[in-house]
């Protein structure tokens, strides 16, 4: 059995809503060991086994790193105004926005 994510809210929707801007550079917790750049389609891209590989999820790329099952909207943060704020950070911006219409 292959398990598939099925996002409610995706990266992608919080750059089209320009909350997030293509390029941004992502950081993996605790220790910033691995950046990764988000693309015009939300996905993360970041050089693991010494290739650059590409995971459509937070998720899916936090599990690339730590081996384990875990929250990529908890795990990956960006650095904004130097200050540390977790993906999930913008994903309740964006649901605030959404509501706000």
């Amino acid at each position: 059995m292959t398990y598939k994510e099925i996002p409610d809210i995706t990266l992608k929707m919080i750059i089209n809503a320009g909350i997030i801007k293509i390029g941004t550079k992502v950081y993996s917790s605790p220790n910033n060991e691995v950046i990764g750049t988000l693309d015009k389609e939300g996905a993360i891209t970041f050089e693991i086994d010494n290739k650059m590989k590409t995971f459509p999820f937070p998720s899916g790329a936090g599990r690339a790193i730590t081996k384990t099952s875990i929250n990529g909207w908890k795990y990956w943060r960006i650095l904004e105004n130097g200050i540390y704020n977790e993906l999930s950070y913008y994903k309740e911006k964006y649901k605030q926005t959404e509501s706000q219409r």
